[in-house]
């Protein structure tokens, strides 16, 4: 798999942004293969063991959802709401992401916030639902759905410890901070916050104390191409860590519907990490933070480490090119990394006869 590279035949975009941009796409592109995937293979089509008497009942019922939690089967109602939801909140996100990008692409940067607004507030918050109590969700879901809008979640340090849960489940409490992805996505006081600066895009005149607009000015509407630079600036040094985090979700979410190959996994990862540490290397010193040199030093420690257990030296810079684009590891021949590369292809990236061989024995177990 190789990124969408929608900046080719672009004359706006900046080539010193042409790497992040590439590294979001890279991301987005990982996301979308996800979802055609599932899509493709079935993944997300749940099946659930019924009784012979539950069969003609549930064939008479006028809502699955009511008849599941008439018989208190809350598992089965969960497992089907998150396989319906996850993809299509997912695809959401994706739309999103990608216009997103085409209009960073073309110079459009009012409509590149405005777009990425919602996947990070919202999309976001749902994927982080789903992982941190999949009951729970589908019971709000079904009983007050409401009070899955981003804004229940108690402010900024709300959003703080359910992140902070969230890291502990995937594993990934050293490569981010959760106060930061808080303070990036809903802290419009936070000077460093896409919360900030998306509302400022969204609306032609605001005035939270922090965003305040001017007299003798509208938002975003005279930016010129200094502006303009500042804003890909910005985009460019905080979006790859947010897609990235984006990211582990759908794979959590992914792996416990559909089990996943170790091999493809660790090929993915190998290819948006080289991609990360090439961003870093190219991100002006003015756009680091502590948190972004964190989160490229343990992106690093784990690629040199992956390469090291392999049996290949840490990658130099030119590995890292090749890398990002065909998953090679350093000094692996091309046509070894094209080899393994077909195994992926479409829909092939799932393991479908491991899905094949759960349900059967899911199936047999239920038969016993």
């Amino acid at each position: 798999m190789s990124p969408t590279l929608k900046n080719k035949n672009t004359k706006l975009l900046p080539d010193n942004f042409h790497i992040a941009h590439d590294l979001c796409y890279l991301i987005h592109d990982v996301m979308v293969q996800i979802l055609r995937s599932g899509e493709e293979g079935g993944f997300f089509i749940t099946t659930i063991d019924l009784l012979e008497d539950e069969d003609q009942e549930l064939s008479k019922a006028n809502d699955i959802f009511v008849w599941l939690a008439n018989k208190n089967r809350t598992n089965d109602r969960a497992n089907i709401l998150v396989s319906m939801i996850f993809p299509a909140v997912l695809s959401d996100a994706l739309h999103c992401v990608y216009e997103a990008l085409e209009c960073s692409r073309k110079a459009k940067l009012g409509i590149s916030y405005m777009l990425i607004r919602k996947p990070l507030q919202e999309n976001l918050y749902i994927l982080e639902s789903i992982i941190l109590d999949k009951l729970s969700f589908a019971e709000t879901l079904a009983i007050d759905s409401l009070k899955l809008r981003h804004k229940n979640a108690g402010g900024v340090e709300g959003h703080r410890k359910r992140i902070s849960q969230v890291l502990n489940i995937l594993g990934e409490e050293k490569r981010f901070d959760p106060l930061y992805l808080a303070k990036l996505r809903y802290d419009k006081s936070f000077e460093d916050s896409f919360d900030g600066i998306c509302n400022l895009a969204m609306h032609l005149f605001t005035e939270h104390p922090k965003i305040r607009t001017d007299n003798l000015n509208i938002n975003f509407i005279f930016s010129g191409w200094d502006q303009k630079l500042t804003q890909w600036a910005y985009l460019y040094s905080r979006l790859p860590y947010l897609l990235f985090y984006m990211h582990l979700l759908v794979e959590y979410i992914t792996e416990r519907i559909a089990p996943t190959s170790k091999e493809y996994l660790d090929d993915i990862s190998r290819r948006i990490s080289a991609s990360i540490i090439l961003w870093w290397e190219c991100l002006d010193e003015q756009y680091q933070s502590t948190q972004l040199k964190v989160f490229f030093q343990e992106t690093e420690k784990w690629l040199n480490l992956h390469c090291l257990e392999n049996g290949f030296p840490t990658p130099s810079t030119d590995d890292l090119q090749s890398m990002s684009k065909i998953g090679s590891f350093p000094g692996e021949p091309t046509f070894a990394a094209e080899k393994r590369n077909t195994k992926y292809y479409l829909h092939a990236a799932y393991n479908k006869e491991a899905y094949i061989t759960r349900m059967a024995k899911r199936a047999s177990d239920s038969a016993d």
